[in-house]
């Protein structure tokens, strides 16, 4: 039932809100033998995503630079799934931005660190995903220190260059979280709020994704179209702490 009611509110939604506008999709991992994680979606289902993606006539970039039909892809946590099913990224010419928390790396089921450097020679992307992977609203501006600022530090000394973007661990987020992710350095920041790339959110720099680890084909489609756009405010609501 809650399949159904979903399915009719994407729909809904892509017919009210129909466009065409540029769009982050996000998913934890892409799995073929080994699963890793029950967030994961398998190989054969993302490649299916892809062609969805391509048919609509989205471009997959590394980068959005367009206000319409561009995806840019990202993975949450660095699961392992990744570099097992690397070959197909490459193949299809897909850069992922892959968010990593410095705790789980090289734990098991997680990327380690020869894995992510060998990925990124790949042509795959690495940004930050805080220390812990906790949710950052219930820590001290003193503990926002490692999260934010030693988090970014380890990661760009793994990665030999600047890491200058963080995706929220849990997706909450405050003005607190903000004005420190600003004073750290980070020029852009990513939530779990649905909606277009270029909505205007709380500050410059702060982006919408839509998660699609799940969806089949048509709701991918649907998505791309628009879909989410009725959810948009709701998650706004569930995901800004305020002050």
């Amino acid at each position: 039932m809650r399949k159904t009611i979903k399915r009719a509110l994407l729909w809904f939604s892509s017919l009210l809100h129909h466009n065409k506008k540029s769009k982050i999709l996000y998913y934890h991992d892409v799995y073929s033998d080994q699963k890793y994680t029950d967030m994961g979606t398998s190989l054969d289902r993302f490649a299916q995503h892809i062609k969805v993606i391509r048919d609509a006539g989205f471009s997959i970039q590394a980068k959005i630079q367009n206000p319409y039909k561009e995806v840019m892809i990202c993975f949450d946590d660095g699961f392992r799934g990744i570099y097992d099913t690397k070959q197909f990224f490459i193949e299809n010419g897909l850069r992922p931005t892959v968010f990593l928390a410095i705790s789980l790396i090289g734990t098991p089921g997680y990327l380690n660190k020869d894995e992510i450097l060998e990925l990124q020679k790949a042509g795959f992307i690495f940004q930050c995903h805080a220390w812990n992977h906790s949710d950052l609203t219930k820590f001290t501006k003193e503990e926002l220190v490692r999260e934010l600022c030693e988090s970014k530090k380890t990661l760009t000394e793994l990665l030999g260059r600047t890491v200058d973007e963080i995706c929220f661990p849990i997706g909450y987020f405050s003005q607190l979280i903000l004005d420190e992710c600003e004073r750290y350095g980070y020029h852009t920041m990513y939530s779990s709020i649905p909606g277009n790339y270029f909505d205007e959110l709380y500050v410059d720099g702060l982006r919408t994704r839509n998660l699609l680890q799940f969806a089949n084909e048509t709701e991918v489609k649907l998505v791309l179209h628009g879909g989410n756009e009725m959810i948009h405010s709701r998650y706004v609501k569930m995901h800004w702490r305020g002050e």
